[in-house]
């Protein structure tokens, strides 16, 4: 193949588009779901690729929503949650954020967690064995380090059943 036969190809697909990006606004993670109508995919994928994502973690996303029923996505630079939304839903999508009640506890944790360990009665040593944890991470996040999102959901069940959560993690 000729460089010149090569460059009348490319000139046939067209121009590339550039996406309009966002300029500012803060880190969302967010939830998509299948809306009320079909969904217009590019439309979605645009929207979401528009907030900083990459445009194939952006149709992948959109694909799984569209085969498990949901996806999660986090997104750079959200200017409005509301306009956001606005968008996904035009394109046959519903979405929620995560981040809200995530950023929560985040800013909280090793509050929640001291507080939660001091409620059940345990020690760090009894904690962190009794929910099959290193004791050296647990003194971590109540210093202030704040864990992955697998690890805040743990914590996020051990508050609201300590018991089932215990015989769950070391159930193996």
């Amino acid at each position: 193949m000729t460089k010149s036969s090569f460059a009348a190809r490319l000139a046939q697909q067209g121009r590339v588009q550039a996406i309009p990006r966002v300029s500012s606004g803060s880190a969302e993670e967010i939830v998509l779901k299948p809306g009320r109508r079909s969904p217009d995919v590019v439309t979605a994928t645009l929207a979401l690729a528009k907030r900083g994502t990459t445009m194939l973690k952006a149709k992948r996303a959109v694909e799984k929503a569209l085969e498990d029923g949901d996806a999660v996505i986090d997104l750079p630079t959200v200017e409005s949650f509301a306009m956001l939304a606005a968008e996904l839903e035009a394109a046959g999508l519903a979405v929620r954020s995560r981040s809200a009640e995530d950023r929560d506890l985040k800013e909280h944790f090793a509050e929640r967690v001291k507080r939660l360990r001091h409620r059940l009665n345990l020690s760090q040593e009894d904690f962190a064995r009794d929910y099959d944890l290193d004791k050296k991470t647990l003194q971590g996040w109540e210093i202030g380090k704040v864990p992955d999102r697998g690890n805040r959901l743990l914590i996020r069940l051990i508050e609201k059943d300590p018991v089932a959560t215990r015989r769950l993690v070391n159930e193996g």
